[in-house]
């Protein structure tokens, strides 16, 4: 599924409108919920940084996922910083494509650890982690230093 946030400045109302869509049928989005921000709060936010932007933005009706809050933000504040004119942005994120890179990400993460542990594995000695694991002091009597020679 793909979902388009819609985000306009409106300078005369001193607002900025934020539009989440979802793609009904290919091509046809339909308005899934408009939530509308005091200009004076997103310009704050944006200074504090990017984190207390996400947090502005997100609402209980409208709340991004975390890959796309931050493409959000970051696309409101570039708005902010570069577009003084009242003209809407339109971002569109693909839901197939999001999970297509998350699995692939997990694979290649599964994949990695899987070889750091052979690795591992390889570079490990029985011997030496008996002696690691046994921090206990080891005391020798003398009889048994005595015994040892005379065996020799």
């Amino acid at each position: 599924m793909k979902q388009k946030y819609s985000i306009f400045k409106d300078n005369e109302t001193d607002t900025v409108t934020i539009k989440e869509s979802a793609e009904l049928e290919k091509g046809l989005f339909s308005l899934i919920f408009e939530e509308t921000y005091d200009n004076e709060m997103i310009q704050a936010a944006i200074k504090e940084g990017k984190d207390a932007l996400i947090s502005v933005i997100r609402k209980p009706d409208l709340y991004p996922i975390a890959e796309y809050a931050e493409k959000i933000a970051d696309t409101i504040i570039e708005y902010f910083e570069k577009t003084p004119a009242e003209e809407p942005v339109e971002l569109v994120f693909n839901d197939i494509q999001l999970m297509q890179k998350e699995k692939k990400e997990a694979l290649e993460t599964d994949t990695e650890k899987d070889k750091s542990v052979e690795i591992d594995d390889l570079l490990d000695d029985d011997s030496d982690d008996s002696e690691k694991n046994d921090n206990s002091p080891k005391k020798v009597s003398k009889s048994s230093k005595k015994e040892k020679k005379t065996d020799d």
